[in-house]
């Protein structure tokens, strides 16, 4: 397999060798005509993004290392579940546990999965239990655009984001109304519907699928199914907007689970059902110079683990958050501040044990932060810092930021820098353990403490047909959280008392020759070492990603991507110690089509693993081969 990252690297090289841009797109100065509308081609079109800051931020100048997946960008893939679409990502690395649906987590530069803050309309999505988002829940999530940012960003975001940030962005307002649905390999069948107006946005989506057998043992498909509902609505008044949305969401998933803890999954008539209730509303509004933005929401998981149709444990984590933030700005100043309260609850309940490992607990944060940006010609320099007072459960901690971009016009260029700290704390599993009572909680662990660094330089040329992108980085990660296993097959969670360390290479390039065609790529290297120097498991040491987009004419539309995984570590527990054991490398293929039957119905179709490749990421664990599906579209 690795003569094909060596082509990807030669093309990503190639698009670098090429002549000046004509037209600027790094100009702070886009207002060109004085009409207040940028004069930019679309190529390099002002764009803001909100997840490096309090406030919309030009992605173009930004001093941190984002990538947007636009709507067009996530039609090449057109995957149900959000995380294939994001192996275009530099520096991101998915993780699936079985077939569609299964547990799904996404490491972004070689740090942990709950290291990974996720974002739905600016509302932390997370389970509260486990500190971490399992994307096999969020299949068919009316997702429009991903934004992704790498490393370490808690001054902003708080705990949690101390690998980074994906922020996804719901349906967009416009007067539209649009159906979907699909069927193909693995039984699997999904369908959707959304309408919007000025005010309102709803939309209702389904998932299923047959699956494949989690374990490999010849037993019973492990299938899954995942409903969802969304509705979100913005009104103005006096100078004010105020904006709310609601997501409900259930799923249930058949699992292979480790039933007699010799560390593979068996054959077991397990499933995990989880429901989730997202709320979110904003206010925002100016008195005088001051901007201000108020924000509210509660986050609700529920989830229950069944055998043989008998509950064996429930868990519900709720998360409430309401803040603050004011702005200012004069000349190239820009102030922002924000004031956040964050409450997070834990209850968990057995049955087989009639309660004995229940236990319910509470988590309390009050922050404070503030940011500070100044542009100086060509440059632009920005720091936010952040203190969280944790009422005593943890030490009190103060995270902070600072970035610098600069300019080069006549390059039609720009370098940019920043150097971040990040924090984790504890999950209340890691703190409290599960049921079964295999996992004993630890109540004396430490936050995990992150600081990272990265250097980057992007460029337009041949016209703003072609933007490539370099991007060096580094991170060092103190009281890494994990898991110690005894003979007895119990487990703990514990510190590592020496640091982890990881650093890499992000090359991206875009290059579109025509309107109608584009080209999009990536490459990223990836050296990881734990406290004893060996390899961190599941971060492949070097991902890739090829994809073309073609639309011949109004009503059709082409996608083909190429994703490479290359090897990876993973332990196999059956042995004890566990032994490590490295993953092969593979490609996947996917494909997608849609041809205009009618102005308003479209014919869809889709592959992915063309190639039939064993795609594994965790040892033991099965996964799907080649599928392709057909569907309707109405627009």
């Amino acid at each position: 397999m690795k003569f094909r990252v060596c082509l990807a690297c030669m093309a990503l090289s190639a698009f670098s060798a090429s002549a000046l841009a004509q037209e600027n797109c790094f100009s702070p100065d886009t207002d060109r005509d004085g009409d207040g509308m940028s004069t930019l081609s679309a190529a390099c079109r002002l764009e803001t993004v909100e997840v490096i800051g309090f406030r919309p931020s030009d992605l173009n100048t930004a001093s941190a290392t984002v990538t947007r997946l636009d709507e067009n960008a996530l039609a090449i893939r057109n995957a149900p579940n959000l995380a294939d679409a994001l192996r275009a990502v530099p520096g991101v690395a998915v993780s699936r546990s079985g077939g569609p649906g299964s547990l799904t987590q996404v490491r972004l530069r070689g740090a942990e999965a709950n290291h990974t803050l996720v974002l739905f309309d600016g509302v932390d999505v997370s389970d509260p239990v486990t500190g971490e988002t399992d994307f096999g829940l969020l299949t068919s999530l009316p997702g429009a655009r991903i934004d992704v940012l790498r490393g370490a960003a808690s001054s902003i975001h708080g705990t949690d984001a101390i690998g980074g940030v994906v922020a996804i962005s719901s349906v967009q307002s416009e007067d539209a109304f649009n159906a979907a649905l699909e069927a193909g390999s693995l039984k699997t069948f999904q369908a959707g519907v959304s309408a919007s107006n000025e005010m309102l946005t709803g939309a209702l989506s389904a998932f299923s699928t047959g699956g494949v057998d989690t374990s490999g043992l010849g037993g019973e498909n492990d299938g899954s199914e995942t409903y969802s509902g969304f509705l979100k609505a913005q009104t103005d008044f006096s100078g004010w907007t105020l904006s709310g949305f609601a997501l409900a969401r259930r799923s249930q998933a058949d699992i292979d689970s480790d039933g007699d803890f010799d560390g593979r999954p068996e054959n077991t008539d397990s499933e995990t059902e989880a429901d989730q209730w997202l709320i979110g509303a904003g206010l925002d509004g100016k008195t005088g110079a001051i901007d201000h933005r108020f924000r509210a929401s509660f986050n609700e998981v529920t989830r229950d683990n069944v055998l043989a149709n008998a509950l064996q444990d429930s868990s519900t984590g709720e998360r409430a958050q309401i803040s603050w933030s004011p702005a200012y700005a004069v000349d190239w100043h820009q102030f922002a501040g924000l004031v956040s309260l964050r409450r997070e609850t834990y209850d968990r309940g057995d049955v087989q044990f009639g309660g004995f490992t229940n236990a319910s607990e509470a988590f309390e944060s009050v922050s404070i932060a503030a940011q500070y940006g100044i542009e100086i010609g060509d440059m632009r320099l920005e720091a936010t810092a952040r203190q969280d007072f944790n009422d005593g459960r943890f030490e009190d901690a103060m995270t902070w930021r600072a970035g610098a971009s600069y300019q080069f016009p006549q390059l039609d260029a720009q370098v940019r820098a920043s150097i971040a700290t990040g924090i984790k704390n504890p999950t209340f599993t890691e703190l409290f353990g599960f049921f079964p009572g295999s996992f004993i909680g630890n109540p004396d662990l430490k936050p995990e403490e992150a600081l990272s660094f990265e250097i980057g330089w992007d460029q337009y040329l041949l016209a703003n047909e072609l933007h490539y992108s370099l991007t060096a980085f580094s991170a060092n990660l103190e009281n890494e959280i994990y898991t110690a296993f005894t003979p007895t097959f119990s487990a703990t969670a514990l510190n590592r008392n020496r640091d982890s360390d990881r650093a890499g290479l992000e090359v991206a390039a875009r290059w579109s020759p025509a309107e109608a065609l584009s080209f999009n790529g990536q490459v990223t290297s990836i050296a990881s070492e734990n406290e004893t120097g060996e390899d961190e498991v599941r971060v492949p040491n070097i991902t890739a990603s090829l994809s073309a987009s073609w639309t011949p004419k109004e009503g059709q539309s082409f996608g083909l991507a190429l994703d490479y995984v290359g090897e990876q570590d993973d332990f196999d527990f059956a042995s004890f110690p566990a032994a490590r054991v490295t993953l092969d490398d593979y490609v996947l293929v996917s494909a997608h089509a849609e041809w205009a039957l009618s102005d308003r119905v479209a014919l869809t179709l889709r592959g992915d693993n063309l190639l039939d490749e064993k795609a594994q990421d965790v040892f033991g664990y099965a996964t799907p081969g080649a599928g392709a599906y057909v569907g309707l579209r109405l627009r």
